[in-house]
């Protein structure tokens, strides 16, 4: 029996969605395991500072992605409505412009944290101003934000028309790059933590090289002396990304309102959750990946009008997150002993991991259903949404949250407390966004396929 063109249709939906945001997931987590092995190479030097060094550099070059993230997700939206329209002319302008602005966004953020270097190798003690290579690190790390800037634009760019998995070997690229170089420079050529940084300048130009290459290949590249068209362009991806970027500032103020409350219950506690960030990144780095997955795909719908196609692949976003959200739930909750015997935790610490992967991941449930809100904003270009509810969990969803858990719960309640509050600004958030939907008359039974 032969399925129905319907259900064929929304197969192959379903089928881009996975493959799509699979994809991203894997270059995240890619990512996330090439900076703990940069950090673990340079960790073998015993050599304190150089750690920290490690650890501030990855810091800076963290503020630089979100910048340039913001540009290339903003920007991978316009392309993607261009052609789901049709506009394959317009394409390799929109494309060369977008690296352009990635370019410039890039070098603007690397030439600020520079000016602020001086503070920043105060922080590393005596030693890093006497020595001097801690201060070369964080020069040459500031120099990488550029190659790796053009890595992710070009990985966007892609993943805007339909190609996920060459997105995915431009970020493999980059990844294995690193891993293969790091080690080679690090220890082989004996130049320890300079070492570090010249591989990442490296991994990033050959990667940058590559992600060019596939755009020029795929998509074209083709320059513009139309100012209009430029100023068009570039006024209609800060709408978007200025909203999103502004909207990681307030993780911040979150994250640092926890913590310090956390920290008052000893070391064991903080190696507990320094622990479940990791898990956290790596075990849901599919939740992380998602509006860069779902952008292109819900603005390629969009720009061909295909309104019940928008229903269908939000969804099953709304699906795949519960699915995975319940996956990981169950296998940490059958994990935490072991993980706690594994990394040494004392009693306190232990206890508190054990809350937070046998309960606490039940909020995760929902914290998921946020990061397909983000991608619904910015398709539908209401970005002042995600800004909106990135501060009210900042704020409604965490401080009132966190105080009523450790009253009644202590360390376990802290951050039971904030995940319980950001779940449910993502219940609204999520709400919202399919409150826009339907104004906009996408859950319309008329709208065509």
């Amino acid at each position: 029996m032969t399925s129905s063109p319907a259900r064929h249709h929304e197969r192959g939906i379903t089928r881009q969605v996975l493959v799509m945001t699979s994809t991203s997931a894997l270059s995240l987590l890619a990512l996330f395991l090439t900076d703990i092995l940069t950090l673990a190479y340079v960790s073998l030097l015993q050599d304190e500072t150089a750690t920290a060094a490690v650890g501030i550099g990855k810091t800076l070059s963290f503020i630089a992605t979100i910048l340039v993230t913001s540009v290339a997700l903003a920007a991978g939206s316009v392309v993607s409505q261009h052609a789901g329209r049709g506009h394959r002319r317009l394409l390799p302008l929109l494309a060369r412009q977008s690296l352009g602005v990635a370019l410039v966004v890039a070098g603007i953020v690397a030439a600020l944290e520079a000016s602020w270097l001086d503070t920043v190798v105060t922080w590393l003690g005596p030693e890093a101003g006497v020595d001097g290579t801690a201060r070369v690190y964080l020069q040459v790390t500031l120099l990488s934000i550029i190659p790796i800037a053009l890595t992710q634009t070009t990985a966007q760019m892609l993943r805007a028309v339909g190609e996920p998995r060459w997105a995915l070997a431009v970020v493999m690229a980059l990844a294995l790059s690193l891993a293969l170089i790091d080690p080679v420079l690090i220890f082989v050529l004996d130049l320890q933590l300079l070492g570090a940084a010249f591989s990442a300048v490296i991994a990033g130009c050959l990667a940058s090289a590559f992600g060019i290459w596939r755009v020029q290949r795929r998509i074209g590249l083709r320059g513009s002396r139309r100012r209009g068209v430029l100023s068009a362009f570039l006024a209609r991806i800060s709408r978007m990304a200025a909203p999103y970027a502004l909207a990681h500032l307030a993780t911040p103020v979150s994250l640092g309102f926890t913590l310090g409350h956390l920290a008052t219950y000893g070391v064991s506690v903080m190696a507990a959750m320094a622990l479940m960030d990791r898990l956290l990144q790596i075990g849901y780095s599919f939740y992380f990946a998602l509006p860069t997955a779902l952008v292109p795909v819900f603005s390629l719908l969009l720009g061909r009008h295909q309104r019940g196609a928008f229903r269908i692949a939000l969804r099953r976003a709304v699906q795949c997150v519960l699915g995975y959200g319940l996956a990981v739930w169950a296998v940490l909750a059958l994990m935490v002993p072991l993980l706690g015997a594994w990394f040494s935790l004392s009693p306190p610490g232990q206890a508190l991991l054990v809350d937070l992967c046998r309960i606490g991941l039940g909020f995760w449930l929902l914290i998921g259903l946020d990061f397909i809100a983000v991608a619904v904003f910015l398709s539908l270009e209401r970005a002042w949404w995600v800004t909106f509810y990135a501060w009210i969990r900042a704020t409604a969803g965490t401080l009132p949250w966190v105080w009523l858990g450790e009253k009644f719960f202590g360390a376990s309640g802290i951050m039971l407390g904030m995940w319980c509050g950001n779940a449910l600004v993502a219940m609204a958030s999520i709400g919202t966004a399919i409150w826009i939907a339907r104004r906009q008359g996408l859950f319309s039974h008329k709208a065509r396929a």
